[in-house]
């Protein structure tokens, strides 16, 4: 089915489709500018701290089942990274993905290929897909492993969005495994598997492995490729019927994480499975949130995880079908902060000019004051006089236009306790 068009700041989908087995999805939902290894379990393997690959904005082709989030800029030459999952053993190891290409590079190179889960070793490095130049835009290729790469003979363009389909087939007895390569154009019919791929199947002719990771790397400052929308499963990934979100949200609240999410569509749909991680890689259900079985409204959903823990949280959706039928949500991350006892937090900024903000907590109901005061003790500012309550996170601004640089200090007073801290205004 291809995607509507609809005017939405962020569009993604969940796949639902019957047999659909995921193992993970990654649409690099994270701030512009980091590093992709800062994030969702991605580690450097090789060139770690060197030109690192960093986060850019998303590229997005309509029928695509995952879309949204930023993208994996793979750009120079260093820094490479891989995200293991549970190793698969039989069947096949699908990784669908979206690429554009914005130059040509100087040099033929391979830019993702599958490996071990641990440890990610060049030997091991297999399924290795490759891009070269040629006389219109670019070309790509597929290799086993160390063999010389076959070509895919139609020639790409500069700029423009494909979806790369790579597939390591795992076939009983030694040395007869097999990797193939699709690749498809804006307008394509990729809801199925094609009988012949771009390339391949080429068969094994190096060790084989059991599929437990995926690998970004780069080969050249000259490589320009946008990387995004990464799909891994045991089955063909382009398949869908789409529940169509326009956003999906977490928001750390007072020690409790507030999940937002609204749909453009549904089909089928009895609900969402909310699950949340520690380490974005073992997820429990935490509740459910009834769907809207088949609909063409927009549709909002809220839940609130009131036993968040301390630090940064993962949440995903299962969403289910009234057939049974799953299938997973991106995944969206939130640093939670939880509130206990009377505390008065360092501001920040600090130094600052001229103003600041001021974090509290305390560990009773009564009136609680917060003063600012100059190095003689003069009352300079009264920020809070009021009630307070424990489990809530207050936060005050203190601007300081009016004074003069220096140091001062803010104090908490609730009943008989009261703390400090040092303010540093530098104009």
């Amino acid at each position: 089915m291809m995607k509507r068009a609809l005017t939405l700041c962020v569009i993604f989908f969940v796949a639902v489709t019957t047999g659909y087995s995921q193992i993970f999805t990654e649409n690099f939902n994270y701030p512009i500018g980091d590093s992709v290894s800062a994030h969702g379990n991605w580690v450097a393997h090789s060139g770690a701290g060197s030109s690192n690959i960093l986060v850019g904005e998303g590229i997005e082709m309509a029928g695509y089942p995952l879309s949204g989030g930023g993208a994996a800029y793979i750009y120079n030459n260093g820094q490479d990274i891989n995200r293991v999952f549970d190793s698969v053993t039989t069947g096949s190891v699908y990784a669908s993905f979206l690429i554009k290409v914005t130059a040509q590079p100087s040099v033929a190179g391979y830019f993702f290929h599958f490996g071990h889960s641990v440890p990610m070793n060049t030997f091991d490095f297999r399924a290795r897909t490759w891009i070269k130049t040629s006389n219109a835009g670019f070309q790509l290729g597929l290799s086993f492993a160390t063999n010389t790469q076959v070509y895919y003979n139609t020639d790409l363009n500069l700029d423009q969005v494909y979806v790369v389909v790579v597939k390591y087939k795992i076939i009983d007895g030694a040395a007869n495994d097999e990797v193939s390569l699709y690749v498809f154009a804006q307008g394509d019919n990729f809801s199925t598997e094609p009988g012949t791929p771009a390339v391949g199947p080429l068969v094994a002719d190096g060790t084989e492995i059991s599929v437990g990771a995926v690998a970004l790397r780069q080969f050249n400052a000259s490589e320009k490729v946008i990387f995004d929308n990464l799909i891994v499963s045991t089955d063909w990934p382009a398949g869908v019927v789409p529940v169509e979100f326009s956003s999906f949200a977490a928001n750390s609240v007072d020690g409790k994480v507030n999940l937002t999410w609204t749909t453009a569509s549904e089909t089928n749909n009895r609900g969402f499975d909310v699950e949340r991680s520690s380490d974005n890689v073992n997820f429990q259900s935490i509740g459910f949130v009834n769907g809207k079985g088949t609909s063409t409204s927009t549709n909002a959903y809220s839940f609130v995880d009131e036993k968040a823990a301390n630090g940064t949280l993962y949440y995903r959706l299962k969403q289910v079908d009234f057939d049974g039928t799953t299938a997973y949500s991106n995944t969206v991350e939130v640093s939670n902060e939880i509130v206990t006892g009377f505390q008065l937090k360092q501001n920040y900024p600090n130094p600052f000019n001229p103003s600041t903000t001021i974090k509290f907590s305390v560990d009773q109901v009564g009136i609680a004051t917060l003063n600012v005061y100059n190095v003689t003790g003069e009352l300079v500012a009264q920020l809070f006089n009021n009630n307070a309550e424990p489990g809530t996170l207050y936060s005050v601004n203190f601007d300081g236009s009016n004074l003069t640089s220096g140091v001062y200090f803010a104090r908490l007073t609730q009943g008989n306790t009261s703390q400090n801290i040092k303010l540093i205004l530098n104009k």
